[in-house]
């Protein structure tokens, strides 16, 4: 079963477009390279919220959950999550790729070098 779409209990995240801000105001330099994963064909009502049940059982930082939207502001597809390291972050990869949200499965991409 996957996750469905709603509430943004997290709060709003800021947009991938312009610039890349997080949901908690910090900036893409605070991002960590190996331990940040691109997430690819979300729903696009897809809310932080959904994305943060999705990894439950994973250490990761919900405040730096990024959702991506195009240059109009609407959303993209895409988001980034943040790990609190690489391994963590490859362990989501290699079990929750090609996973569901909603009726859409997702797949995981390594920000790393």
């Amino acid at each position: 079963a996957g996750v469905g779409f709603g509430g943004g209990a997290f709060g709003g995240a800021g947009a991938y477009g312009g610039g890349l801000t997080t949901s908690g105001g910090l900036t893409a330099g605070a991002l960590i390279g190996g331990a940040t994963i691109k997430v690819r064909g979300l729903p696009y009502r897809a809310t932080v919220q959904d994305i943060a049940e999705f990894f439950r059982g994973y250490s990761f930082l919900p405040e730096l959950i990024q959702l991506g939207a195009g240059n109009d502001g609407r959303p993209n597809g895409e988001a980034w999550v943040t790990f609190v390291s690489t391994e963590e972050a490859m362990r989501a990869i290699r079990e929750r790729n090609r996973g569901n949200i909603g009726s859409r499965y997702v797949e995981l991409f390594s920000c790393g070098a």
